[in-house]
């Protein structure tokens, strides 16, 4: 089976004392399945051996079958990138830092992760190598290993063994001797972009909806879930299963949305575990607060009612999380008691009641119809069928935390 991979010689090479030659890289306890050109090896290394293999050179990324070049790049850029050249840089290939540094920073606090094994690829003809059926050992003489997938793993490991490596006393928890599985395949370079598109294009992936409620493991999500724990009457129209909300269910916001508008009112990716459950309360008593006053916000409320106003929009939201902050503020400022009655009066504003005047317009203000929103980005009306469409980005986002702290008097 695998003298018919182009690569694999005979016999081992040995040194002038007649010792047998270790090459450039050699797994111990290989496992073979498959056969033919199905098969493929396993075996066990360390960080400490993925961060050798890459500064010997041996790890390569052929980006023509990765994730690419942008089309923007100059002519004439390397497709073949090396991986002891640490990240691509993102201004001509799609890479993202952000993703390898997080994994380089949980690699390094010693946290427990759960990744997909690491994959390598010889590819047939065009290396040297022996396989040691006794010692159960491939040896790897000469070519490259290259990764038709898990580029960000390998170059957060190299990042974090080089991090350590530089000051070790700096992080107590890393373990260079942590134990990762690669597969080892031998398939061509069309091979090794078809591997690609079936790992990366052919999976349906998980919502992130589902993905954010089933994780401990993140921040934002974990503070929107202990929101939820502390305003029941708001967690009842959470959509914690998918992204989309259904005409049919009673669902007005999405777990992910929720998590996105955490982030606006954490104002940071990261919240510490000490903060984690001041942050929900506050969060939690005012929407407990907001959904009095908008109906939107309520369970029983019909998807004709939440189409004709932007109370419980994405865009809005995230509004409200600007509201959020300055609630919190007065918490801390006017205590408890006297904030709630403050903000009770505030958000009275904002009921359906509450007639608003602008520019002889005259109605609710979270209304779509009023034309504040149309004048600040946040609607605009589709000319070929006169719908109201909402914008939902950072600059709308803005705005309508903007719009909502000058209606109910915050902020200022």
């Amino acid at each position: 089976m695998i003298r018919d991979i182009a690569g694999f010689i005979d016999e081992p090479k040995f040194t002038p004392t007649g010792a047998q030659y270790r090459g450039r890289l050699t797994l111990p306890g290989v496992q073979w399945t498959g056969r033919g050109r199905e098969a493929f090896a396993t075996a066990t290394v360390t960080l400490e051996q993925i961060a050798d293999a890459a500064e010997s050179r041996i790890l390569w990324t052929d980006q023509s079958v990765q994730r690419g070049i942008k089309p923007t790049a100059p002519s004439g850029l390397p497709r073949e990138l090396s991986l002891s050249d640490g990240y691509p840089d993102d201004r001509y290939y799609v890479f993202d830092s952000s993703n390898a540094d997080e994994l380089t920073d949980k690699l390094l606090r010693g946290e427990r992760l759960f990744l997909n094994s690491l994959v390598w690829n010889l590819r047939p003809g065009h290396f040297e190598a022996y396989w040691d059926d006794n010692e159960k050992e491939v040896t790897l003489y000469s070519g490259k290993v290259y990764l038709p997938d898990s580029h960000h793993r390998h170059q957060a490991i190299l990042k974090a063994v080089r991090a350590f490596r530089d000051r070790p006393a700096a992080y107590p928890k890393f373990d260079p001797s942590k134990e990762f599985k690669v597969e080892l395949y031998f398939l061509s370079r069309e091979d090794e972009g078809n591997y690609f598109f079936d790992k990366n294009q052919r999976p349906k992936p998980t919502a992130l909806s589902k993905a954010y409620d089933l994780t401990t493991e993140d921040d934002l999500s974990t503070l929107a879930k202990r929101v939820l724990d502390k305003a029941p009457s708001f967690e009842a129209g959470v959509n914690r299963a998918t992204d989309r909300l259904s005409k049919k269910a009673p669902h007005f916001v999405t777990l992910s949305t929720l998590r996105e508008v955490m982030r606006t009112f954490a104002g940071s990716n990261e919240v510490e575990e000490a903060e984690l459950d001041g942050l929900a309360a506050t969060a939690a008593e005012f929407l407990e607060m907001l959904a009095e006053v908008r109906p939107e916000l309520r369970p029983g409320t019909s998807h004709l009612e939440r189409e004709q106003s932007l109370a419980s929009a994405a865009v809005m939201m995230h509004g409200y999380a600007a509201l959020m902050q300055d609630y919190g503020t007065d918490l801390a400022k006017l205590g408890s008691e006297r904030a709630r009655l403050t903000w009770g009066e505030r958000l009275s504003l904002l009921a359906p009641t509450n007639e608003y005047d602008h520019d002889g317009w005259r109605g609710d203000f979270l209304s779509k119809e009023n034309p504040l929103w149309q004048e600040l980005g946040v609607t605009r009306v589709d000319r070929e069928s006169g719908k109201i469409l909402v914008s939902n980005n950072g600059g709308t986002r803005a705005r309508a935390g903007t719009a909502l702290r000058r209606r109910v008097g915050s902020g200022t």
